[in-house]
C-alpha cells in the first residue's frame, strides 16, 4: 500500500471512526438502542477497514441505517414516537447517515496520478449548496497539494444528472449578504478550479444547468454522454450567471452564440453542444466516464514523460525560471503549456 493510499485510508477510518463513536454514546444515553445492532455496526465497520475506505463507509452507513429503522420499529412499539429526544435523535441519525456531497478518490496503478471528484447530492440533483461549495473547495485545495496528482476527472454519481445548479430552496433561506456571500465564494472556488495546474476532464452525463455548467465551462475538457443537457437558465429568474459563465461561454462559442444562450437561457442539447465547442466528444449514453477515462490516461501518460525528460534535460538556470514563476520546484503541467500558448 502507498504512503498515500494508506494516509487516505487513515484519515477514512478516523472519520468513520469517530462517527460511529458518536452514534455508541448517544445510544447509551438515550437507552433506545439493543446493544446488539450497535456492536454489529462496530464490528462491520472494523472488518470494512481492513479492506478499503469506501466498504468501511458503505457498511458504516448500513449500519446507521438500520439503527434508525430499529428506532422507529422501537418508537412506534413503546408509544414514545412523539418523544423530543427520540425525534431529535432519530434526526441525527439521518444526518450522520447522508454521504459527503463531494468525495475524492486516487485511482491505483495502473491509473496513477488520475483522481475523481463526484458530484455525491442526489436528493437535490448534486444541486451547489453550502456543504456542497465548502466541499469543492476542500476537494481543490486537496487535489492542489497533492504532487502525485497528474489529471481530474469530475464525474456525478447521480444517475441522468451531472448538477442542476445552485441549490434555490437553500438560497431562499439566505439574507442579501449571504447570497452575495456565497456568490463570491462560488466565483472564487470556480476560478481556483480553472487554475489548478493540471488538466481538468468534466463527465457529464444528464442535466448540467445553471452552475453546473459554469462547473464544466471551469474545466479544461468536457466529454457528454448523448442524453446530455445544457443551460443557464438565471435570466428566467431574473439574475444572470455569477460563477463565471459570462465570461468562460463567450471563450469557448464566441460572443454572439454565448449573448443568445445567456439571454434566452434555452436549453441545447448533446449535438448542438459538441458543435458549438462546449464540448470535446459526444458518446452514446453512459459511455462519458470511459472516454473521459481514456484520455486521462493519455495525458497521464504524457504528463509522466514530460516530467521525466524535464528533470533529465532541465538546467538549473531554467529550474530557476520556473520556480520564480509559478512558486513551486514541481513544475505545473498545465502551466507551462499554457504559458507556451502566450
Amino acid at each position: 500500500m502507498s504512503h498515500a493510499t494508506a494516509t487516505a485510508t487513515a484519515d477514512e477510518s478516523v472519520e468513520f471512526g469517530r462517527l460511529l463513536t458518536g452514534v455508541l454514546l448517544t445510544c447509551h444515553e438515550s437507552n433506545v438502542y439493543p446493544s446488539a445492532t450497535v456492536v454489529d455496526s462496530a464490528s462491520a465497520l472494523s472488518s470494512a477497514q481492513h479492506q478499503s475506505p469506501t466498504l468501511a463507509r458503505l457498511s458504516t452507513m448500513r449500519g446507521l441505517r438500520g439503527l434508525l429503522a430499529v428506532s422507529g420499529r422501537r418508537a412506534a412499539a413503546s408509544g414514545a414516537s412523539s418523544s423530543p429526544h427520540s425525534v431529535l435523535f432519530a434526526r441525527a441519525l439521518q444526518i450522520l447517515s447522508q454521504p459527503e456531497p463531494v468525495r475524492l478518490h486516487k485511482l491505483s496503478a495502473p491509473d496513477s496520478g488520475i483522481v475523481e471528484l463526484r458530484l455525491e447530492r442526489p436528493e437535490a440533483r448534486n444541486a451547489i449548496g453550502k456543504e456542497m461549495l465548502k466541499g469543492l473547495r476542500s476537494a481543490m485545495d486537496k487535489v492542489g497539494a497533492d504532487p502525485t496528482a497528474n489529471v481530474v476527472l469530475v464525474a456525478s454519481s447521480v444517475p441522468k444528472v451531472f448538477c442542476a445548479g445552485a441549490d434555490l430552496k437553500e438560497r431562499r433561506l439566505m439574507g442579501p449578504s449571504e447570497v452575495r456571500e456565497f456568490v463570491n465564494t462560488l466565483r472564487a472556488t470556480f476560478s481556483s478550479f480553472e487554475a489548478l495546474p493540471i488538466p481538468t476532464i468534466a463527465v457529464v452525463e444528464g442535466a448540467a444547468f445553471g452552475g453546473g455548467l459554469e462547473l464544466a465551462l471551469s474545466c479544461d475538457l468536457r466529454i457528454c454522454g448523448e442524453s446530455a443537457t445544457f443551460s443557464l437558465p438565471e435570466t428566467g429568474l431574473a439574475i444572470i450567471p455569477g460563477a463565471g459563465g459570462t465570461q468562460r461561454l463567450p471563450r469557448i462559442v464566441g460572443r454572439a452564440r454565448a449573448k443568445e444562450l445567456i439571454f434566452t437561457g434555452r436549453r441545447f442539447d448533446a449535438t448542438e453542444a459538441v458543435n458549438m465547442g462546449v464540448v470535446n466528444y459526444c458518446v452514446p449514453g453512459g459511455e462519458a466516464y470511459q472516454k473521459a477515462l481514456e484520455l486521462a490516461r493519455e495525458i497521464n501518460q504524457k504528463v509522466r514523460l514530460f516530467l521525466s525528460i524535464l528533470c533529465a534535460s532541465f538546467d538549473m538556470i531554467v529550474a530557476q525560471f520556473f520556480l520564480c514563476k509559478f512558486g513551486t520546484i514541481r513544475v505545473p503541467w498545465k502551466c507551462i503549456f499554457q504559458f507556451c500558448l502566450q
